[in-house]
């Protein structure tokens, strides 16, 4: 069993002790499972995310896709969610193209007991500034099972932009504001 199936199975079967969720390791390159882009280190600590659009090579069936990073490997102590009201992060983007807006989506999905599959928001990251690090608060809603948080992570829909643009941010000060 991979470590993917096996960390699903041991947190719908409640095996794993939840406490309040720390994030400050999270932002490890090597915990991330990026699709259609790359994750790399940031100089200076977090990590760089780098989004080339192309329209041409993303999956067989869907050429214009969704690059993607998430990080299923949740540590027990980034699991618990619910003392949470938003998520707070550092976010600089670096955008090579003429599209004006910079729609970037924010994912977290939860687990129920029992479920086969995470459900949860997919949140709009607002305040996006080309050149500009900018502190990024997202307000959680009403999370389902938020002391179980399965994964989180952020895409993009390459449908919003040009062929042959590029974006590429890097995140830092990744944490969750109490309620």
């Amino acid at each position: 069993m991979n470590l993917f199936r096996t960390f699903f199975a041991v947190a719908a079967a409640g095996a794993v002790t939840l406490s309040a969720a720390d994030l400050s390791k999270a932002l490890d390159p090597k915990r991330w499972s990026p699709a259609e882009c790359t994750v790399t280190a940031a100089e200076g600590g977090g990590m760089t995310v780098n989004m080339p659009i192309d329209h041409k090579a993303g999956q067989k069936d869907y050429p214009i896709g969704w690059p993607r990073l998430y990080l299923y490997r949740i540590a027990p102590q980034e699991k618990d969610w619910s003392k949470a009201k938003a998520v707070s992060f550092k976010f600089k983007l670096e955008f090579t193209g003429t599209t004006q807006k910079y729609p970037v989506t924010f994912h977290v999905r939860t687990m129920a007991p029992g479920a086969k599959k995470a459900e949860g928001p997919a949140i709009p990251v607002p305040g996006i500034v080309n050149n500009k690090e900018v502190t990024v608060e997202i307000p959680l809603p009403a999370l389902k099972n938020p002391e179980n948080v399965a994964y989180f992570g952020f895409s993009i829909s390459e449908s919003q932009y040009k062929h042959g643009e590029n974006l590429k941010f890097t995140l830092r000060d990744l944490k969750l504001i109490e309620k």
